[in-house]
């Protein structure tokens, strides 16, 4: 090769090179990067609503049409607070999130029975009270499409409402659900799982059903650390798994401990208590940090697959599946991957019941 047709491809090889690095990135090509929108929080002083409970509204900011509305429920006795990391990073993809917070005593005087109840008059206050009284999010909300998300008692609150096909709800993300426990038993703590799987049953009498009894499908992340008083087994996260449908996806953390999926802004007693109490475990693995990432990564790449089917989503979903094949060293296991044809390069195999390591898995 002459000297000047080499010093003529090595300046194009430059160009295309500066090219590269100047043009524009694609944005948010992964899940478990933040969107694009930002954000504000409406929390109104007086809400409208039956019991007065403290009603948290996170909304995309700008003039950028509707958005699909979300509720996320809280754990027994948690705060919306604690779950700002996941209620941000999946607003941040266009997303509307809703949560309320309960009084102390109101899970173990009432039960799930009556606090269903709450969400017809918020979704009331939603269309009509609200963007009046914070005109920003007129518009704002598209309540044609709906999705819930919870961790603990609110995966089964989340799972209570999917279930319940008078609000509509496309589906539910669940985070370590838990259904019967100790604490909550009797008839106005109906199950969850039996719920799904289209039984009406309290929980003292309830058997979870086998795989595969109901017709609805979710994304379901797990702890790997259970504990009688927090997740029992029969009642969490494998209970719910097993009563979904086989289109659901399912990650289980090892290590992760029932209460590794929130985090209060400032240290809380009560939540190092709880913590403590549900099978923290200091040397473990994996951070709460890291579990909270995992569970709002695992968030945005199902509701974009429900909400927001295209191929672009599609891509999105083989990158996401190339991450969680990455895992294996933390502990994090994906149970079952429901995405048929999308693949991870050009390693083989979807809808598998194996580790996340295996060349055949994910």
């Amino acid at each position: 090769m002459t000297p000047v047709r080499r010093s003529h491809l090595h300046s194009a090889a430059f160009l295309l090179l500066c090219a590269a690095l100047t043009a524009p990135a694609v944005f948010a090509q992964d899940f478990w990067q933040p969107g694009k929108y930002s954000l504000e929080t409406y929390k109104p002083k007086k809400p409208s609503s039956p019991y007065g409970w403290k009603v948290d509204v996170t909304y995309p900011t700008g003039n950028s049409g509707s958005f699909p509305l979300i509720f996320m429920f809280n754990g027994m006795e948690c705060q919306a607070s604690w779950y700002k990391d996941i209620v941000d990073h999946v607003a941040s993809w266009g997303y509307v999130i809703v949560q309320y917070t309960t009084g102390v005593s109101y899970p173990f005087m009432f039960g799930e029975r009556k606090e269903v109840e709450y969400l017809t008059p918020l979704l009331r206050w939603l269309e009509k009270d609200a963007p009046v009284q914070e005109p920003k999010l007129a518009g704002k909300i598209d309540f044609s499409r709906k999705a819930v998300m919870g961790h603990s008692r609110g995966g089964k609150l989340a799972s209570l409402h999917y279930a319940n096909s008078t609000n509509n709800f496309t589906t539910a993300v669940l985070f370590d659900p838990v259904d019967c426990s100790r604490e909550a038993q009797g008839d106005t703590h109906p199950s969850a799982i039996a719920a799904l799987a289209g039984v009406n049953a309290a929980c003292d009498v309830i058997h979870p059903a086998p795989h595969g009894t109901s017709t609805l499908s979710a994304a379901i992340i797990g702890a790997g650390i259970t504990s009688g008083g927090c997740n029992p087994v029969e009642n969490n996260a494998d209970a719910f798994f097993g009563t979904l449908s086989t289109e659901s996806l399912y990650i289980k953390v090892k290590e992760a401990g029932h209460m590794t999926f929130a985090q209060p802004p400032t240290w809380s007693w009560f939540y190092s208590i709880y913590n403590n109490m549900c099978g923290s475990c200091s040397c473990s693995n994996i951070t709460s940090q890291e579990v909270i990432s995992e569970a709002r990564t695992m968030a945005v790449a199902w509701l974009e697959s429900k909400l927001r089917p295209s191929q672009d989503t599609t891509a999105h979903l083989a990158r996401y599946k190339e991450h969680l094949m990455t895992l294996t060293v933390k502990g994090v296991e994906t149970v079952h991957w429901p995405f048929e044809g999308v693949s991870a390069g050009s390693l083989l195999g979807t809808d598998v019941e194996v580790s996340a390591g295996a060349a055949a898995a994910v």
